[in-house]
């Protein structure tokens, strides 16, 4: 990278644009590693819904059966959750991967893809008891937000007070938004905390990530802003891309074929809808394995930049172009 940012005697903290431009620096040069490790991760995300293959025949059978138990029922219940949460951990770790090489690339302290793994693959179960405590979290945050916006509707009924209600809910809106986004700024890099540091569960990571961000949310905020706009063309030209597909393939077969005779065609209709299912899901997860690694390193990069602020390790990135 031609620009040096830190040092280790005095810490020149990045301004929004380095972050940006260092992450995508990073994700340009790594784009084929990076790229694969995100792919695996969404293939593993299928797993859930291989599990529902057998699960809806076992259910199926037991439905059938004469004596129709509740414990199958829970059985298949408990598989479900396990399978599901062990698959958001394989998804979870293989993305803490790339944030953890990226910021190895950012300290000069590269790792092979297969040294990441091995520091990161045993916490797997970590990034899912995180994920459950943030969205309990989240959970009381939102009770809190609808009870507060509920009392505020109360106020009506209070002669004096209904006259500025409608600018109490204007207030209210913006309020609520930035309640949820620095919420979200705050907690944004705890991925990365198991990826990267020993020694963390799930409250000491959620309660580092809020002391790293402290006074910096609003920056964090903009710079996912600014990834936002990066990333979003990408999206809006796939589902123009994809849709166009579906256009061409599918709707030509629905004029030709009058709709009773695909109804009364059991295994076309079948086939019909394996195909088209296949390639949505197909298309989207490559064009979610191109983007991810691209906002995984920029979580990297913010992760260096507020231990840079916070802490003052005479982190440095490296003085060439990554």
């Amino acid at each position: 990278m031609s620009e040096n940012f830190g040092s280790s005697g005095q810490i020149q903290p990045l301004s929004l644009g380095n972050v940006v431009t260092a992450g995508f620096r990073i994700y340009r040069s790594h784009l084929k590693s990076y790229f694969l490790l995100a792919l695996i991760g969404y293939l593993w995300s299928l797993l859930p819904f291989l599990f529902l293959i057998p699960a809806v025949i076992a259910l199926s059978w037991n439905l059938r059966s004469n004596n129709n138990s509740l414990l199958v029922w829970l059985i298949v219940l408990l598989i479900g959750l396990i399978v599901y949460f062990y698959a958001l951990g394989k998804f979870l770790v293989n993305a803490a991967i790339i944030s953890r090489l990226a910021f190895g690339e950012l300290v000069n302290q590269p790792e092979t893809v297969n040294a990441a793994r091995s520091q990161v693959k045993p916490r797997l179960w970590m990034f899912v008891l995180t994920v459950l405590l943030l969205l309990v979290i989240l959970f009381v945050l939102l009770l809190f937000l609808m009870i507060s916006l509920f009392t505020l509707q109360i106020l009506q009924w209070i002669k004096p007070l209904d006259l500025i209600l409608p600018l109490l809910n204007i207030l209210a809106f913006f309020i609520v938004l930035a309640t949820i986004f620095g919420f979200a700024a705050r907690l944004f890099i705890a991925d990365v905390l198991i990826g990267i540091e020993d020694s963390l569960d799930p409250i000491t990571t959620i309660s580092r990530s809020w002391d790293l961000s402290k006074g910096n949310a609003l920056r964090i905020i903009l710079i996912l802003s600014v990834s936002l706009l990066i990333t979003m063309p990408i999206q809006i030209v796939f589902q123009l891309i994809l849709k166009g597909i579906i256009q061409a393939l599918i709707h030509p077969l629905l004029i030709q074929q009058a709709i009773p005779d695909i109804l009364n065609s059991s295994i076309n209709t079948i086939l019909f809808i394996a195909i088209v299912y296949l390639l949505v899901l197909v298309s989207v997860f490559l064009v979610n394995a191109v983007i991810l690694p691209f906002w995984q390193a920029i979580k990297a990069v913010i992760y260096y930049d507020l231990r840079s602020r916070r802490e003052g390790l005479g982190l440095k990135l490296r003085d060439r172009e990554i």
